[in-house]
């Protein structure tokens, strides 16, 4: 099994801070490289390279940057659930150009994973996954949300339904087009189907599905950036119910459970 990942960037020009979308980027791509296994090619893909990459450090390793230019950056405005399609689009022809991109240097990737640019994965991730390569689908339930600005985690054991960051696909069910246009990026499973129904909709069309025990992923909310954060909450009274909800659910994480997804 060999595991292509896809990291979407959000563009400088939409993004509210740029330093903090590079930091969050960091975390996540030093996540990715921190693996046990280099059964995996991984591919950050936006039309902005944060000055992290140009780096030694990150020069020649495991997670190249890839620099788009299918489309221009979305232009938002005040109606958010406009703005939310506008960012979906973005975010999904940058995933099919990354698979494309990968596919063509590694012909040899079985399976594909979507992880935003703000989420973790766990040092053994690629080495858990490992263990389900001969499923069509993996779906990841099991995993944590990690609310940057208090520092509480929670365990969530239907993650899907949140979290974009929880499909890997089998090479054998994409079927590229030969280019990125505005529609060809429902050519992917990640661009045709919402991760709340990838679970569903790829059982009913015979894939086979298979959902990790482990808890292998973590969703990284609160940290400036989430794009999800307006339309999920959007009044004073939603943010004060979150926040009780978070308190309510909370869970200690130990500093080892902690280090295996780069907290430190």
């Amino acid at each position: 099994m060999e595991i292509g990942i896809v990291i979407p960037l959000k563009a400088k020009a939409v993004s509210r801070d740029w330093s903090v979308i590079s930091e969050n980027l960091k975390a996540t791509v030093d996540s990715v490289l921190a693996q046990n296994s280099d059964d995996f090619h991984a591919v950050v893909v936006g039309h902005d390279c944060p000055d992290f990459f140009l780096k030694q450090d990150y020069l020649h390793r495991k997670c190249e940057f890839l620099t788009y230019s299918d489309f221009e950056p979305p232009k938002v405005g005040a109606d958010e659930p406009a703005n939310q399609l506008k960012y979906e689009f973005d975010r999904c022809t940058k995933i099919l150009r990354g698979i494309m991109h990968l596919r063509t240097k590694h012909p040899s990737v079985t399976h594909w994973f979507a992880l935003d640019a703000d989420d973790l994965i766990r040092n053994d991730f690629i080495e858990v996954l490992k263990k389900h390569e001969r499923f069509d689908a993996i779906i990841l339930e099991n995993g944590y949300f990690y609310f940057k600005n208090t520092g509480i985690v929670n365990k969530e054991n239907e993650f899907s339904s949140y979290c974009g960051s929880s499909s890997l696909v089998s090479d054998k069910i994409f079927d590229l087009p030969s280019c990125v246009d505005d529609k060809s990026y429902r050519s992917t499973p990640f661009g045709n189907i919402s991760h709340v129904h990838m679970r569903q909709r790829l059982s009913n069309g015979g894939k086979s599905i298979s959902v990790p025990e482990e808890r292998i992923i973590m969703y990284v909310r609160d940290n400036g950036e989430n794009i999800s954060n307006e339309a999920y909450c959007n009044t004073n009274y939603k943010k004060f119910k979150k926040m009780i909800k978070m308190i309510v659910r909370y869970r200690f994480m130990g500093k080892d459970a902690k280090a295996s997804f780069g907290l430190v």
